[in-house]
């Protein structure tokens, strides 16, 4: 997006350039000025020097107020002046570029002040830089060439950095510090939750690991995937009825006894019957095993042939409770329906959260520490946090590891 500068800086800019009155003899280039000795200039951006401003000391500019602008130069050799460039940068990126043409010849010795006016913020940068809370890179440049030498151009230029909005505290409050803020707190918290779910991976295939077979895992943890082969090469020859009988008797090897499976509260082990309902232990299991092998012929669609879901799923869709839905897993495992060989683990959630806060690490800097990043550093450092993340998911993956139980 372009916008033009008002037209009484343009005025004022070419005629003094062309009838400057303020005429003072030629002398040694002070500390401030930008330029060489062909053409110098003297920025000044409220009252700071562009030679002066870089990132350890950038120009503070508040949105709110006036912005002053003072240009003066200095020519030590015959020149003409084809036009002088304003340009601002956020993020590497154009905010804003104005071109202002001059095509005058300057006769050395000469000195002048060509500007020295207040100008509103807004009518030189986009209104939506507004919202930005950080620094802005801007330079300023002049294009001319040698009377002696006119078919080779050159050019005199100075880069300044402005300090846009608050400084330190202040800025997280600002509209781009809230959002910063929001994104941040957005990716810990989902980091948070990933490492979360990776310590129950680990903590589902540790148990895993300790079993010989389905039956002697029991119940299934939510993490745990289900693959089921594809039809072709499917060996399922039973019948439904079969399946249901089948399960039973593998569901009343599993039921660990916890809970009273006809009112669910917790059994007392001591006890030999249910505190609450009064059913006996091994009606208990009787009820536990026929709850489940009702749901068999539905738990075979729950898994389409070649299709793999995670058994936290699979209870969702059979509308078991975990226990019994893990039960099932279990026992059609044990019948070589489904096989198991991993523990589905949160490794795109982790990368991508990962990615984010290298990302937003490098807006934190150019917001509090008035760094000006370029889109090649946010990306190099969002790719360094994506590397991270993914050794960290892969350590978190091994150490999910679990055997294959089920179909060959």
């Amino acid at each position: 997006m372009k916008k033009t500068l008002p037209h009484l800086l343009m005025t004022i800019f070419v005629t003094c350039v062309l009838w400057s009155v303020v005429v003072i003899p030629s002398q040694a280039q002070p500390a401030g000025w930008s330029g060489n000795d062909e053409l110098a200039f003297l920025l000044e951006i409220n009252g700071v020097s562009a030679a002066d401003s870089d990132v350890e000391n950038p120009i503070p500019v508040d949105l709110a107020d006036d912005v002053t602008m003072g240009l003066s130069i200095a020519v030590g050799s015959d020149i003409h002046i084809y036009g002088a460039v304003f340009k601002f940068e956020y993020l590497s990126i154009p905010v804003f570029s104005q071109d202002i043409p001059i095509d005058t010849p300057v006769f050395a010795p000469y000195v002048g002040s060509l500007l020295n006016e207040t100008y509103p913020l807004a009518d030189m940068i986009p209104s939506n830089v507004s919202l930005i809370s950080g620094t802005i890179s801007g330079s300023f440049s002049f294009t001319y060439a040698l009377l002696s030498d006119m078919s080779t151009n050159k050019t005199s230029y100075d880069d300044f950095v402005l300090r846009i909005g608050p400084t330190g505290l202040a800025a997280v409050f600002s509209i781009s510090g809230m959002i910063t803020l929001g994104f941040t707190l957005m990716s810990i918290i989902s980091i948070l939750f990933s490492l979360d779910e990776f310590q129950g991976d680990i903590l589902a295939a540790r148990k895993m690991r300790r079993a010989n077979s389905a039956a002697d895992v029991g119940i299934f943890p939510r993490a745990v995937v289900l693959r089921r082969r594809r039809q072709k090469e499917s060996r399922e020859t039973l019948s439904e009825n079969e399946i249901v009988q089948l399960v039973s008797q593998a569901a009343s090897k599993v039921w660990d006894g916890k809970r009273c499976p006809q009112c669910g509260k917790k059994w007392k082990s001591q006890l030999p019957f249910c505190k609450k309902c009064g059913i006996s232990r091994e009606a208990g299991r009787l009820h536990f095993s026929q709850d489940i092998a009702e749901c068999a012929p539905k738990a075979l669609k729950a898994v389409p042939y070649g299709g793999k879901v995670t058994v936290g799923k699979f209870c969702k869709r059979v509308k078991l409770k975990p226990a019994k839905g893990g039960a099932l897993a279990a026992a059609l495992t044990e019948m070589k329906v489904f096989q198991t060989k991993d523990v589905k683990v949160p490794m795109r959630k982790l990368m991508f959260a990962g990615m984010t806060v290298a990302g937003i690490y490098m807006s934190w800097l150019q917001m509090l520490g008035g760094a000006i990043p370029t889109l090649i550093d946010i990306a190099i450092m969002m790719a360094g946090g994506l590397a991270v993340s993914v050794l960290l998911a892969l350590l978190m993956k091994w150490l999910a590891r679990i055997p294959p139980f089920g179909y060959d």
